[in-house]
C-alpha cells in the first residue's frame, strides 16, 4: 500500500519515520518531496549554486531519514528535472534504514546540478508485515557516500 502525504505526517508526527528537516511544502499527495544538498566534490565547483556536469555525479539529500521496519520507499525524479534531461536509476530504501540518501546522477550533456533544490520524490509503501531492518554497509550514512 502506498502511503497518502496525510499518512506520511501521520509517521512523522509519532515519530514513527524520521524526515529532518522538513518543510511543509514538501509533502505531496502521495509522497514527500527531497532537496539535492550536495554532489560529489571531484566534480564540484566550490561556492556555486548550480555545478555544471555530464555524465555520471552523486548527489546527497539535505534530509536525514529513519524508517522504521514495516516502510520502504522508491526514489524518483521530480518531472521537472526529467524534462530537462536528468535521470536517475531506480532506488529503493530499504525498511529500517537510518542516514542521508545518496543519489546517482546522470546527464548526457552539460547541466546544472539543481543544488538547495527540491529534486527528488519519495513513494512510501508499507510492507505487508515488520521486516527485518536494512543493516547493511551504507547504514547511518552522512552526505555522499561512494561505494564501499
Amino acid at each position: 500500500m502506498i502511503l497518502s502525504g496525510r499518512d506520511i505526517k501521520w509517521y512523522i508526527e509519532t515519530k514513527k519515520l524520521v524526515v529532518t528537516p522538513v518543510e511543509e511544502k514538501q509533502f505531496r499527495q502521495n509522497g514527500i518531496d527531497l532537496y539535492l544538498e550536495d554532489v560529489d566534490l571531484e566534480r564540484a565547483d566550490n561556492g556555486h549554486k548550480y555545478l555544471n556536469f555530464s555524465g555520471f555525479v552523486l548527489g546527497a539529500t539535505r534530509e536525514r531519514l529513519e524508517l522504521p521496519d514495516d516502510l520502504m520507499a522508491f526514489v524518483e525524479l521530480r518531472s521537472t528535472f526529467a524534462r530537462k534531461g536528468l535521470l536517475i536509476p531506480p532506488t529503493i530504501v530499504d525498511a529500517g534504514f537510518k542516514g542521508n540518501l545518496t543519489i546517482e546522477l546522470w546527464h548526457c550533456r552539460s547541466q546544472q546540478a539543481p543544488l538547495g533544490e527540491l529534486v527528488f520524490h519519495l513513494i512510501f509503501a508499507k510492507t505487508s508485515s515488520p521486516c527485518v531492518p536494512y543493516d547493511g554497509k551504507y547504514q547511518n550514512q552522512s552526505g555522499i557516500t561512494g561505494a564501499l
